[in-house]
């Protein structure tokens, strides 16, 4: 966050940044303040209840529409809203969440509670799910452990290593972020560090809207190139399900690398 754009902005924005950051994507029209249809019902009920606990003045016109009725807003409520902790969930996984064909045929991913997860990576989840990334769940770590994402099976991990490659390696970060399989889920994305560097939570933070934010400009090119790129059936079926039957996940990652490429190149995306 920039702190000369910070120190401009009126009541109005300085909620909508401090919610944006915290994984609510939102809309603003003549300084209505629109809670759109990629959040859950229940993000949108906690949230006016967070704005009431916190005694922000609002005027709801609707369940998913309201204004800010004060011009200014003391960055320390910012960082309450920013920083609310999350929630435990249940995250349930299906037998068909590692198929292949549940990674091709799907374009969008899950919609989760952003106010049930944790502050710090709350942002990333969401718009990896926006970006067609199943993402089941994320944790920052809590001072003590790698900061996290659980992928939905490891086509999810492979595909989301390609996209990584693509799109965010030009971010300056302050931990390495790499994918892992064989866990619960399949797959994972997590932050690592060397034994003299400590987990730093504005850190992380950081990496993770750095990391959100091109990922949100590109959603809607990601999921075409998905789309355009993976067939549910077929000789690309067996490709893939042949890579992990060997465990050959660094195999997996080239060849979805390729064919991404492939399809970049006649759309015109290169």
């Amino acid at each position: 966050m920039n702190l000369m754009n910070l120190e401009m902005m009126n009541g109005t924005e300085r909620v909508v940044e401090a919610l944006q950051m915290r994984g609510v994507f939102i809309e603003v029209k003549h300084d209505i303040i629109i809670l759109t249809e990629k959040n859950t019902k229940e993000d949108i009920r906690k949230v006016r209840e967070l704005l009431n606990s916190l005694n922000i003045p609002t005027f709801w016109g609707a369940d998913d529409k309201f204004q800010v009725l004060v011009n200014r807003l003391p960055i320390a409520i910012m960082k309450r809203i920013m920083n609310l902790r999350g929630h435990e969930f249940p995250v349930r996984m299906e037998g068909y969440h590692y198929l292949w064909r549940a990674f091709a045929q799907r374009r969008y991913g899950i919609k989760v509670s952003a106010l049930d997860l944790d502050p710090q990576v709350a942002m990333m989840v969401k718009v990896l799910n926006l970006a067609g990334i199943i993402t089941l769940a994320g944790c920052n770590g809590h001072h003590r452990y790698s900061p996290n994402f659980q992928l939905s099976g490891v086509f999810q991990g492979a595909w989301f290593e390609v996209i990584q490659h693509k799109y965010l390696k030009e971010c300056k970060l302050h931990y390495k972020w790499n994918v892992h399989y064989g866990n619960r889920s399949g797959s994972s994305f997590s932050a690592e560090k060397d034994e003299n560097t400590t987990w730093d939570m504005n850190k992380i933070y950081q990496d993770t809207i750095q990391m959100a934010t091109i990922l949100l400009k590109h959603a809607d090119e990601i999921r075409e190139l998905k789309s355009k790129t993976f067939k549910r059936d077929g000789i690309m079926k067996e490709t893939a399900k042949n890579f992990v039957k060997a465990k050959d996940y660094v195999g997996l990652v080239e060849w979805m690398r390729r064919s991404a490429d492939e399809t970049m190149t006649a759309l015109g995306l290169t």
